[in-house]
Formats: C-alpha cells, sequence, structure tokens
C-alpha cells in the first residue's frame, strides 16, 4: 500500500494541490504523486523551481486527457500556465528511475519535456475518478517496470538512498566515499541518464533544500554556502529571483513554495 495523502489548499489562486507518497517498493524510484487543480475560468501563471526530480505529467480536461508528457530535470526555472478547468496529475521520479524503470535516458530532454502518447505507461486504461485510487493504478504499473531486484546494481540503490536522504550540504566526493562509487563513475553514469553531473545536482538539491528556510522568511545563508552573497547567486541563478523577492512572491507565483514548508 502506498503511503498516507496529504492534502493542502492556497486559497490565494483558488488552486488545490494534493499528494501521496509511494509504497516501499518503490520509494527508491518515486518521490510522491501530487495531484493539482485549476477550478477557475481563469488561466494560473506559475514558476516550478529545479527540485532534483523528473516527472511525468497527466493534464484533464472535463475528465479527458488534454496533455501528457515526460519532463527531464529543470537546472533553471521555468514559468507554466495551467489552463482553466484543467486537473494534473503527476509523478515525481528519483533519478535512478530513468534507467530502471524508463530504460532510457532522459538526458535529451534536460529542461524540457517530450509529448507523450496516451498509451506509453498504459496511461489511456486508467480510471481517473478519485486520487487515490489513481495512484494505485500508477504504482500497479510501475511494480510491473521494475526490474528483478537480483539485476539491479547495489550502486544505483545506494546513490539514490544517499541522495535522497540526506539533508545536509554534501560534496561530490563525499558522497562517492559514502556509496562506494567512483565519482568519476557516478558522473558518467549521471551524464549518460540525465544530462548533468553529480556536482551540479547537488547543487540544485542543496538550492532546493534552501527554499525550507525561505519560506519561512530566513534569508540567512544555510550550511554549504560561502557566505551571502553567494548564497543570493545560487537562489537567483536556479529561480531567477532573489531569496527575498522568493518568499514575497511564493503564495503568488512558485507552485512549488507554497507547499514546501509542509513536506
Amino acid at each position: 500500500m502506498f503511503g498516507e495523502p496529504k492534502t493542502f489548499m492556497s486559497i490565494s489562486n483558488n488552486h488545490v494541490y494534493n499528494e501521496i507518497y509511494p509504497s516501499k517498493d518503490l520509494d527508491d524510484y518515486v518521490s510522491l504523486y501530487f495531484k493539482a487543480e485549476n477550478p477557475s475560468d481563469e488561466p494560473q501563471e506559475m514558476t516550478i523551481c529545479p527540485d532534483g526530480y523528473f516527472k511525468l505529467i497527466i493534464q484533464l480536461l472535463d475528465g479527458k486527457i488534454k496533455a501528457y508528457f515526460l519532463t527531464g530535470i529543470w537546472a533553471n526555472e521555468i514559468d507554466i500556465v495551467i489552463p482553466p478547468r484543467v486537473t494534473t496529475y503527476g509523478i515525481k521520479f528519483k533519478i535512478i528511475s530513468a534507467e530502471l524503470i524508463f530504460k532510457r535516458e532522459i538526458r535529451s530532454i534536460l529542461n524540457s519535456v517530450a509529448q507523450k502518447e496516451t498509451d506509453f505507461f498504459g496511461i489511456d486504461a486508467i480510471d481517473f475518478n478519485g486520487f487515490e485510487s489513481v495512484v494505485q493504478q500508477l504504482e500497479d504499473i510501475l511494480q510491473k517496470k521494475l526490474p528483478p531486484k537480483e539485476q539491479i546494481r547495489a550502486n544505483r540503490l545506494r546513490l539514490s538512498q544517499y541522495l535522497y536522504s540526506n539533508y545536509e550540504s554534501v560534496l561530490a566526493k563525499d558522497v562517492a566515499k559514502q556509496i562506494y562509487w567512483p565519482q568519476r563513475d557516478i558522473n558518467r553514469y549521471l551524464n549518460k541518464y540525465i544530462g548533468i553531473s553529480l556536482k551540479k545536482y547537488l547543487n540544485i538539491q542543496k538550492c532546493y533544500r534552501a527554499y525550507f528556510k525561505i519560506t519561512e522568511g530566513e534569508f540567512f545563508p544555510p550550511k554549504g554556502f560561502f557566505d551571502q552573497a553567494h548564497f543570493i547567486r545560487e537562489v537567483k541563478k536556479h529561480t531567477g529571483q532573489t531569496p527575498t523577492a522568493l518568499f514575497k512572491s511564493q503564495n503568488d507565483q512558485f507552485i512549488q513554495l507554497r507547499n514546501i514548508k509542509k513536506l
């Protein structure tokens, strides 16, 4: 069974957001499932910050699939428009899912998306009636795509488990030591499948975790930034905003930041 659902509502933009965590068997591959709704008659303009995940996105209008696409890893912020009356379902995938679930690289869609046909991953067979039901159907699909455990290289699992369970700022060389996988080989693996180096990936994660503090109005540089100037420069590089400006616009512009404090 997947994890317990969490529900948030943004009153300011009439935006409804829900998320559910994956089952234990998929925890190394999936961060969470989410559902976002724009129930209004107006389009919603939002910005997505880099967060270290790639995503499978399904958008429905009047119960029918309107758009369906796979995103790569975002290294910079991206502006999006959610059309009126559209419901969005999504899966946030951890990086080893590219190789082990999708059986393909996603480096070719770094900072972009690939439109998919509805038979991709069997999405055309899903009954979109109730979020928990949709998640259970997605879990069933993903479970069948997992390779046998004896075929999964241990260094891949160690990489995923370390990156997504360590909330301290770490250097690339320290990751390599902790998971017993040479940094050169990790870089080769990440560049092959997601299109960025370990150092670049860690920098995305470091900035994403800094948003936790920013959403609470804390603008001092967390561990891993040299000083205030470095902190401001890195956050602006990934979001297009200074930490102060990001805090002020979180509820109106940044779709993730209105919920990140509750993760």
